[in-house]
């Protein structure tokens, strides 16, 4: 097994998830999250090495019938929890201090990308290895699918 695989634990989703698509969290464990803007004011993420911090990455994805080009969707919600945490309950702003954001990709233009999720709230329990999370959050500079999070990860 390779060293990235190690730290990667994927699960099934709690909440409901659309009925055409999969949705799945992940955490990546002692890795931090860089929020980067590139030349053109676009927002992406890097992925770094650290021992203090894991990264929760949630994911739908629509399933695609055919192959029709550009048909692809998917919705992220990607975060980054400190390793010593065992609890977390944040509202709004606040969701900001775990650098919280939401993913759109799509054929979409002008509405694809990253962007800050400020309006929300996050439950998060760790209890040794076991992470339960509960989020529910509104992104008002596009459209979005997913509102409400459930999910358990051991």
């Amino acid at each position: 097994m390779k060293k990235e695989e190690e730290n990667k634990v994927v699960t099934k989703t709690e909440s409901p998830c659309p009925s055409d698509g999969v949705c799945t969290t992940e955490i990546l464990k002692n890795k931090s999250l860089v929020i980067k803007t590139d030349e053109f004011g676009s927002t992406y993420t890097q992925i770094i090495d650290n021992e203090t911090t894991s990264i929760i990455v949630y994911q739908y994805n629509r399933i695609v019938k055919g192959d029709l080009q550009d048909a692809g969707y998917r919705e992220e919600i990607i975060f980054e929890i400190n390793n010593n945490d065992t609890e977390l309950n944040l509202t709004n702003k606040e969701l900001q201090q775990t650098k919280m954001h939401f993913g759109r990709f799509c054929f979409c233009r002008g509405q694809t990308g990253y962007y800050k999720v400020e309006e929300g709230k996050l439950k998060l329990k760790k209890i040794n290895d076991n992470i339960t999370l509960n989020l529910d959050f509104t992104i008002t500079k596009v459209p979005q699918i997913i509102k409400t999070i459930t999910s358990s990860i051991n």
